[in-house]
């Protein structure tokens, strides 16, 4: 069954930088910000999600240009949460493939 206001297209990454980078487990509601090329450009806030299936999305707080209200980490290229006002990116590698096999078969809704 596939999940509606989705998107998974392409692959998730988190480019290498000279800052810390996040490889703490997420927790249900953390707040976040995105950046996915299948949306449109820029910071997209909004929470952790953990589905019925044990995988991870990101509920949006506000709805993207087409309508999207969560997006599925798999879609993600930045995913950073929120330390005492500091922005600290999350490697998404080790989170994607900690998460069962049908979190990679999402499909656009």
């Amino acid at each position: 069954m596939f999940i509606k206001n989705l998107i998974l297209v392409g692959a998730a990454g988190l480019m290498a930088s000279q800052v810390s980078v996040s490889v703490a487990p997420l927790s249900q509601g953390t707040p976040v910000r995105l950046q996915a090329s299948s949306i449109e450009g820029g910071w997209h806030s909004g929470r952790m999600h953990l589905d019925d299936q044990k995988c991870w999305m990101v509920k949006l707080d506000k709805p993207t240009r087409d309508n999207y209200t969560m997006l599925a980490l798999i879609v993600v290229t930045q995913l950073q949460t929120s330390k005492g006002g500091t922005w600290t990116p999350v490697a998404l590698g080790p989170v994607l493939k900690a998460q069962p096999a049908v979190c990679s078969e999402y499909a656009a809704d």
